[in-house]
């Protein structure tokens, strides 16, 4: 064997190591698809708590609260990712965002009973969506140390779907309205 072909085997070699396994590929997906998806919600619930400021502050509260949430969730990924033994990708932790997105609404904050609902119906969605999203990732997913984490996220979207929930029913013009039988 000639020293030319030993360094093209060498080199060889080397190129296949640098490449990324379809494994290694798929972690690297999943856990950058889930910090993205955990970095919108922070958003979203972080620039809902901002808008109930002035219509109601315990629903505004309760909306940081699970913002706060999103937070915890990417840092315990972070957490399993770091336990990983895979350079994985550098995940972001949520920080605050500059601007909430409005949805195309003209005022920034919720200033009626109308509004409130349509918000958190809104937010009760998203959060169902979420549930869904993790669901999805939980089926497809190949990797045994990120299955606690996914459970744990599925029994989060839940739980928090069901606070969602509960506190739309118990805004204030929606209990005056059921109270007078409307």
């Amino acid at each position: 064997m000639t020293t030319s072909s030993a360094n093209h085997l060498d080199c060889h070699a080397r190129e296949q190591a640098n490449r990324s396994t379809p494994v290694h590929t798929m972690v690297k997906d999943l856990l950058t698809l889930a910090s993205e998806h955990e970095y919108d919600e922070y958003a979203r619930y972080y620039g809902l708590s901002l808008r109930f400021l002035t219509y109601h502050i315990g629903v505004s509260r309760l909306l940081q609260a699970l913002a706060e949430e999103s937070q915890q969730r990417v840092q315990c990924l972070i957490d399993v990712a770091a336990s990983l033994s895979m350079g994985l990708p550098r995940l972001r932790r949520p920080a605050m965002s500059p601007c909430p997105d409005l949805h195309g609404q003209s005022h920034f904050f919720i200033y009626d009973d109308e509004m409130a609902a349509q918000e958190l119906s809104r937010a009760l969605l998203d959060q169902w969506r979420s549930r869904r999203f993790y669901e999805r990732l939980q089926a497809y997913n190949a990797i045994p140390d990120l299955n606690a984490w996914l459970n744990d996220c599925i029994g989060q979207c839940r739980a928090q779907f069901q606070i969602l929930h509960e506190a739309r029913d118990r805004l204030p013009g929606l209990t005056r309205a059921k109270a007078c039988g409307a």
